[in-house]
């Protein structure tokens, strides 16, 4: 079965900020607004902590913006109203790019 839940309200707002990433000259500053615009949704919202991971690892260190930029691509390309799509992405970014350990 196929869950199409509408996507949480809090990514028009991570979209947008995806969008002005991937234009930007320096997406350093689009990155640190888009873990600002998480942190608000941590506890409360699906999927949060697991973008704001990515991100995290994304500015960790020297900033990788050529990674960056892939994840927002990936991320605008999603149907966010498709969690297996969404789920798919996070699989992709966090155990295979970012190097966390799956559950």
């Amino acid at each position: 079965m196929n869950d199409q839940r509408p996507a949480p309200a809090y990514l028009d707002e991570i979209t947008l900020l995806m969008q002005v990433l991937i234009k930007a000259d320096d997406p350093s500053i689009p990155a640190a607004a888009i873990m600002a615009a998480l942190h608000d949704h941590l506890e409360s919202e699906e999927f949060a902590t697991s973008l704001y991971l990515v991100w995290g690892v994304l500015g960790e260190g020297e900033w990788q913006a050529e990674r960056a930029v892939e994840a927002a691509r990936d991320w605008l390309a999603l149907d966010h109203d498709d969690r297996e799509a969404v789920r798919r992405y996070y699989d992709h970014w966090l155990y295979e790019i970012c190097g966390y350990d799956r559950p």
